[in-house]
């Protein structure tokens, strides 16, 4: 097993920081690199909560503390792990009492969900009460592939972490051969995959944003004109599955923008106006779980334009 240290340094530094600073958040959100890597990460943290040698904010990953959270035998922390499709409401419930019970090895428990995006919109929703409002000293790690894959009023409420595939300076200089300026590539990476991206020149992806953003306002002002846009200015850029994801992500970041716009959590990525002004907070979560729910479908092979149609109808009602 690799050397998390080694493999992940920019981030064990930024959360070693953290911990010596004692400012460790309730709620983390790991996406990228291999999934084992990103459970190595989640024990790593974990470890730094029980080691009993920690120096400067790193476990030492040999005291018996460490070892027995690395083999799994530390009950108070909690692994959600699944073959199945999807990670259920039930499933959630159950893991967030068994979280919730006291701390028998320590002054904390830590829940890691693993595959974050099997979680079902349901399941979802249930965890994100606890999220907001979490009980005890109780640390939440979800681990998914990609960040976008989870509900954005989850994703606005937790500190999110990239872990790093390859060096981000190779994948800039990549997406800037395909006509993306330094500024806007960045930005891109932290929103969709760098296998996706390369698929679409930087005018088209930015040409792709400014549609989007049409079509929504459109949609604020109930304008069913934005049934049209979908045809004439969305479809026409989106040619094949990749560019399709890439309008998910798109959408996933400005709903997660807009809320937070609206509650100054944190800045905004891909855009800076409330493009849905109009809409109530309510009516924002109720679009974002349904473009969840959308986006399980398109990967069910439903018709991409037929899905968008049914979400211009939904958005402008």
């Amino acid at each position: 097993m690799e050397d998390i240290t080694q493999e992940q340094p920019k981030i064990v530094a930024e959360f070693q920081k953290i911990i010596q600073a004692g400012m460790l958040s309730h709620a983390y959100l790991i996406d990228d690199a291999s999934s084992q890597i990103r459970n190595q990460m989640a024990i790593w943290l974990a470890q730094s909560q029980f080691c009993e040698n920690l120096q400067d904010g790193i476990p030492d990953q040999t005291c018996q503390a460490c070892k027995t959270i690395a083999m799994g035998d530390n009950p108070d922390v909690l692994q959600v792990t699944t073959d199945k499709q999807s990670i259920g409401v039930d499933d959630i419930k159950y893991f967030k009492k068994e979280a919730n019970m006291t701390a028998t090895q320590g002054n904390r428990r830590i829940l890691i969900i693993n595959e974050a995006e099997k979680m079902t919109s349901a399941a979802s929703n249930n965890l994100l009460k606890t999220i907001e409002e979490p009980e005890g000293n109780l640390m939440m790690i979800l681990l998914c592939n990609s960040s976008k894959q989870v509900l954005p009023t989850i994703q606005s409420r937790v500190q999110i972490f990239h872990l790093s595939n390859k060096s981000n300076t190779d994948e800039i200089n990549d997406l800037e051969a395909e006509g993306y300026k330094e500024s806007f590539a960045k930005t891109a990476l932290e929103i969709s995959d760098i296998k996706n991206l390369l698929t679409m020149p930087g005018d088209n992806y930015l040409s792709l944003q400014t549609a989007i953003s049409t079509w929504l306002r459109q949609c604020n002002n109930a304008q069913m004109d934005s049934f049209i846009d979908i045809q004439t200015d969305i479809m026409p850029m989106i040619e094949n599955k990749n560019h399709q994801q890439i309008f998910f992500d798109m959408m996933n970041q400005i709903f997660s923008d807009i809320l937070s716009i609206r509650y100054q959590i944190k800045d905004p990525v891909l855009i800076k106006e409330d493009v849905l002004s109009k809409k109530t907070i309510p009516e924002i979560v109720d679009f974002s779980d349904y473009l969840f729910k959308a986006e399980e479908m398109w990967k069910s092979n439903v018709s991409f334009q037929s899905i968008l149609e049914d979400m211009s109808l939904k958005y402008v009602s």
